[in-house]
Order: C-alpha cells, then structure tokens, then sequence
C-alpha cells in the first residue's frame, strides 16, 4: 500500500518521522456518508528513508499490504468465526450455546490482544519505507 505523507523530522541517518493521513475502508465520500468518526486523523510513524528525503518533504510511503490484510482478518475474522464455533459445536440448550460462543469470543479477542502486544514486544509492528520524494 502506498499513501502520501510529509516528512516531519528526520531522526536517524536511515529513518525519518512522516505524518500520513490514516486512510479508511470506505470511498473518502465523507459528506454523504457521515459514519467515520476522524476521517481526517493524521498518524505519526518512522520510516525507513533509503531515498534520503528532508525535514518538510512531501514523500510516498510503502507498507506491506498483505500484512495489514492479515492483522485486519485475524481482528475482524477470529472472534466471530470461534463465536459461531463455540455456539454451534457445544450441546446443550440455546443459553448455554450462547454462553459458551460469548467464552469463545472473549478467547478470539485475548489472542488478538497477546498478538499485537507481542508484535509490539518484539518490534514486528508494521513496517514503513519511503519510496521516492514527490516534486515540489
């Protein structure tokens, strides 16, 4: 995935901070549609900067896309996909089917908690690269 940003500082000789504008799964037609609570929220992150883009320079930054699309299904997929597990391979009489799918629900959600403070533990977090400095 590739996305516009602007340089806002330059912190070491290989990285520098960008501010990128978040994008969101929608179109961008905010003024029809209204749901995007901060459809505007600007994110700080450091880049790698192999093109040696300076402090105010407008840059496209790279992620990795197909990571971003398993941390999303893994979020999104897990808890909802064991929900469903817990509530139709469990015996018993509807409330205790729905019990035993809320448990299994809570357990999809600690996984992907344990996930993503264990990617942030041991610095796998997404990855950014600047891939080229945009023409004034």
């Amino acid at each position: 995935m590739e996305q516009q940003a602007q340089v806002i500082r330059i912190v070491s000789d290989a990285t520098a901070r960008v501010a990128v504008k978040r994008k969101s799964a929608c179109s961008g037609d905010c003024h029809t549609c209204h749901g995007c609570p901060h459809p505007d929220e600007i994110v700080m992150v450091d880049a790698d900067n192999p093109v040696g883009a300076q402090k105010g320079d407008a840059v496209i930054v790279r992620s990795d896309t197909g990571r971003v699309l398993k941390l999303a299904a893994m979020l999104y997929l897990m808890p909802l996909v064991l929900f469903f597990l817990g509530y139709f391979l469990v015996p018993g009489g509807s409330g205790f089917r729905m019990g035993a799918g809320g448990a299994a629900f809570a357990v999809g959600i600690a996984i992907c908690v344990f996930v993503s403070r264990n990617m942030k533990k041991n610095d796998r977090e997404m990855h950014f690269s600047i891939v080229r400095v945009l023409d004034e």
